[in-house]
């Protein structure tokens, strides 16, 4: 499974790095909102569309609900899973179709679980 971290905190990067590839996901990671968007639209052009999303909200340049109208724009069915300290946007992340969210912090089997699913 390919998945594709959106998020600017090299720490956090590196944990989900860490943790997914324990799990044996393939993982990549941009960290501002253009980024993600031009990955994605380049992956799907290409039949190599990631299986999951993990977005923060907090992130340069586009927000992460921008980027997911966006993302959703290009595959209805991309699979969206916001994880953000944020707790105030998940009700318009699901609204506009993210699958899961997460509020930061949050345990590895709640996002084991939650890209799984």
């Amino acid at each position: 499974m390919r998945i594709l971290i959106v998020e600017d905190d090299l720490d956090m990067i590196d944990l989900y790095k860490e943790i997914l590839k324990k799990y044996g996901y393939s993982v990549e990671y941009v960290v501002d909102g253009e980024k993600a968007i031009e990955l994605y639209k380049e992956a799907y052009s290409k039949g190599e569309k990631f299986d999951c999303i993990i977005m923060d909200y907090r992130i340069p340049v586009k927000n992460g609900l921008i980027v997911a109208k966006e993302i959703l724009k290009i595959d209805r069915k991309a699979k969206i899973i916001f994880a953000t300290v944020e707790g105030s946007v998940e009700r318009e992340a699901l609204r506009i179709g993210a699958k899961r969210f997460l509020k930061k912090p949050f345990d590895i089997d709640s996002l084991i679980h939650a890209v799984r699913t």
